[in-house]
């Protein structure tokens, strides 16, 4: 699904790959992680409003025991 991130001067920033997630952190600040990119697209507390798209379910790590 795409991310679609409104700014507060009513602009929208739009990423458009399928797949493109968003996580929202405590302190305010927005990750935008692209399908392929090597990094996710940040923004600052008070550069963003609004966000709508898949939020990212996080980064889930499995442990492979050696017999």
């Amino acid at each position: 699904m795409t991310v679609t991130v409104t700014l507060p001067d009513g602009g929208t920033d739009e990423y458009l790959r399928s797949g493109d997630t968003y996580v929202e952190h405590g302190d305010g600040t927005l990750d935008v992680i692209r399908i392929g990119a090597k990094e996710s697209h940040g923004y600052r507390s008070g550069e963003w409003a609004e966000v709508t798209g898949d939020q990212s379910k996080g980064i889930k790590r499995r442990f492979w025991s050696k017999r």
